[in-house]
């Protein structure tokens, strides 16, 4: 543990208080800024992207399913995405248990009150953003077990079309605070100048990941559905 102590110590001590606390405030609103504006895109600008578009086509395809009674295709469907997010959401528990077992240890052996308040300071930014991760997962999961149940009952309203829609934001939610919970802990391992550099990396990821899908056929799938 003093060795992990010591070496992390090394990779921070090279930068002043004020170039860190800089690294640190422009990392947090690369991220948050980034994510506002996506917001704002979506709501004002009428920008389609591509947690719209998953929202989108789960609801047609939640139709697809009512119209046709295909309730056998649509369970086993359910099923497959259940079974992959309940594995995000344990992966990311199992994690977020790793880290923070290796961080208590170097938490509590810290003698310098500096030191310790910034340790529970990373400690919180991983563990918030991965057990937020998780919770997404898991509540994406839930809201599937619902439809698998509904879809026969309600086959002739829209309550499903809704619950389809909102199982799509659970998971873009749930991938995306994981992906962001790699900024906190290059911040431990690396110090503020890699917390900086994996956000721009995170940024140029997101924008790349945020815009509009091509060559998915989109615009052909909903024009039949529409």
């Amino acid at each position: 543990v003093k060795t992990d102590r010591a070496s992390l110590t090394s990779l921070k001590a090279t930068l002043s208080p004020a170039s860190n606390a800089a690294l640190i405030s422009s990392s947090i609103s690369i991220l948050s800024g980034y994510h506002i504006r996506l917001l704002w895109k979506e709501s004002k600008s009428g920008v389609k992207t591509w947690r719209q578009y998953q929202a989108d086509t789960r609801e047609e395809w939640a139709r697809h399913v009512r119209e046709t009674e295909g309730w056998l295709y649509a369970i086993q469907s359910l099923r497959n995405a259940m079974t992959a997010q309940t594995f995000l959401a344990s992966t990311v528990l199992s994690l977020v248990t790793l880290i923070t077992g290796r961080m208590w240890d170097i938490l509590r052996s810290a003698s310098d009150p500096w030191e310790r308040r910034l340790l529970t300071v990373q400690l919180a930014s991983i563990s918030m953003t991965m057990l937020f991760s998780s919770y997404q997962f898991l509540q994406g999961v839930r809201l599937m077990t619902h439809a698998g149940f509904l879809f026969p009952v309600k086959h002739d309203q829209t309550v499903v079309d809704n619950i389809m829609r909102k199982t799509a934001s659970c998971q873009w939610l749930g991938l995306r605070w994981m992906y962001i919970s790699i900024a906190p802990i290059a911040w431990v391992v690396g110090g503020s100048r890699a917390f900086f550099v994996v956000a721009c990396l995170l940024l140029q990821f997101f924008r790349s990941i945020d815009k509009k899908p091509e060559g998915l056929s989109y615009e052909e799938f909903q024009g039949m559905n529409s």
